[in-house]
């Protein structure tokens, strides 16, 4: 019996060789198809927790907010009330002593707690932000600071801000707050300016003339117990999906720029 011949064998290695190409390109194919698949698993799932996260981000400070609403409500409504029927009661108990100046000093003590808890209230929830909105509030919140911290603090409105919805405006407050508080507080600032303006984007410049900021330094802080103020000021940024930005190259003081879109 003949042996195949030269073309049979040349035909066979082709069918081979074909096949072979053919069983390479269906594995590539799988694996390209294959890795893609894991990537869109692996983006969906970075996509579910940064949504968790965000989520929790939310709920952390909806309650911050829901507790400072009661502690405010609290300090103003029951221990406002009690310090003021305290201070009638001196009053009344002053007109029946032969000198009613004896007490004066009691009476300005009780005075000074009542400022110290009326600005402690306002402080945790401006009642200024959801009467008149966040222009205000913030105008507000240089005065008080420039009354009790003896601090010079100049406020700046370009222009009329549109309206955000209360969400916003309250994080947005937040931010501006916390951000003049380290300006007091950290920064040792005995100068401030606030500047609020609106192009397409509502933009709040806050710019000290104290020691510097370091924002690594304080993130280091926050990894060994501490800096939890910008650690809350990053999370409202990234929820409000706004813009932090600070001048790093300055001789002295700080520069903060706050955008949010409207």
């Amino acid at each position: 019996m003949a042996g195949p011949s030269e073309y049979q064998v040349a035909l066979l290695i082709a069918i081979g060789t074909v096949g072979m190409l053919l069983l390479a390109i269906a594995i590539i194919l799988f694996l390209v198809f294959y890795q893609k698949r894991m990537i869109r698993e692996q983006y969906n799932r970075q996509l579910l927790e940064m949504q968790y996260q965000q989520k929790m981000m939310e709920a952390a400070l909806e309650s911050q907010e829901s507790e400072r609403k009661r502690v405010a409500s609290d300090l103003h409504d029951s221990v406002g009330g009690m310090l003021s029927a305290i201070r009638v009661g001196l009053t009344s108990l002053a007109r029946q002593l032969p000198d009613p100046l004896l007490l004066d000093q009691q009476k300005k003590m009780l005075d000074e707690a009542l400022r110290s808890v009326r600005a402690i209230s306002r402080e945790l929830m401006p009642t200024t932000l959801e009467r008149f909105g966040l222009v205000h509030a913030v105008k507000e919140l240089c005065e008080q600071y420039r009354d009790t911290a003896r601090v010079s603090i100049y406020f700046n409105e370009q222009t009329e801000v549109s309206a955000l919805d209360q969400s916003r405006q309250l994080m947005t407050f937040r931010i501006a707050q916390e951000l003049v508080n380290n300006a007091v507080k950290h920064a040792h600032a005995t100068e401030i300016h606030v500047t609020v303006r609106e192009s397409d984007n509502l933009e709040i410049v806050i710019e000290d003339n104290g020691i510097g900021f370091d924002a690594d330094a304080v993130r280091y802080e926050k990894k060994q117990g501490g800096g939890v103020g910008l650690f809350n000021i990053e999370n409202r940024v990234r929820l409000l999906k706004a813009k932090l930005v600070y001048d790093k190259i300055r001789e002295k003081g700080s520069k903060f720029n706050l955008t949010v879109p409207l």
